[in-house]
């Protein structure tokens, strides 16, 4: 039998959990990070819990994105390899999976036997929404038998709520600087194109429409990228097309 991970020492009130989350700067913490300290805090918080994990199934595929130690990843594990388990049928059914006594549980046995192994009775595993194409869940377990009375539960459960929108506003800022950093290289992109073609139509005494042509053109017989060619005009490289598409 493993070693029996001991409790937090210290109770946690879970709307100092909450604050704590909020404070989490985007900038400066990566999801994986976030996740960490959302199964930290999820030990904390609830009561009866000594060891926490958070699940993610994307495409059929299984993982713990996150765990407090080796227990939790263990028991996370033994459900994978049978593919099936509270934790699969929390993040896939998006309802709580739980397993009272593990001695007495039939709905996963193989995975029971595990569970009672390695000195856990029981576990709950909270669905934790985090995006359309991938499912997660909150895994809690404890070496108890019926550890998780109702108060447990509803601290779980008010938790990974409010956990599960800080995993979307984190998603969102993600999509957010994504989606400027892509503006922001076309509005460049655009600048040295624009660039490019007014020194084509001073040189070459063209207009704008035949300026962009002799770009693209310089482009293709070259395999080059056409902001590459337009860049290389205006660091003054040898780069001009030499040639007038023809009609």
């Amino acid at each position: 039998m493993s070693p029996t991970p001991r409790r937090s020492p210290e109770p946690f009130d879970v709307r100092a959990a909450f604050a704590e989350l909020g404070r989490l700067s985007f900038a400066d913490t990566s999801m994986d990070a976030m996740l960490l300290r959302i199964a930290e805090l999820a030990k904390r918080v609830t009561p009866g819990v000594v060891e926490a994990s958070v699940t993610l199934v994307s495409r059929h595929k299984a993982t713990s994105a996150a765990f407090t130690g080796p227990l939790s990843v263990q028991l996370d594990e033994s459900q994978y390899s049978r593919g099936e388990g509270p934790c699969l049928e929390a993040a896939v059914g998006q309802e709580i999976q739980e397993i009272t006594d593990a001695r007495e549980e039939t709905r996963w046995p193989g995975h029971a036997r595990e569970c009672v192994a390695r000195g856990s009775l029981s576990s709950m595993s909270v669905p934790l929404p985090v995006k359309e194409s991938v499912h997660g869940a909150l895994n809690l377990y404890a070496t108890e038998a019926h550890a998780f009375g109702d108060q447990a539960k509803a601290v779980a459960t008010e938790f990974a709520s409010y956990a599960a929108i800080a995993v979307q506003n984190r998603q969102l800022y993600d999509s957010t600087r994504e989606l400027a950093e892509h503006l922001d290289t076309a509005m460049r992109t655009r600048a040295v194109i624009e660039q490019a073609k007014g020194i084509l139509m001073s040189q070459r005494r063209c207009d704008a429409a035949e300026a962009f042509n002799l770009l693209a053109a310089a482009s293709q017989r070259s395999n080059r990228k056409l902001r590459d060619i337009a860049q290389a005009i205006v660091d003054g490289v040898d780069g001009t097309p030499r040639d007038r598409p023809g009609p």
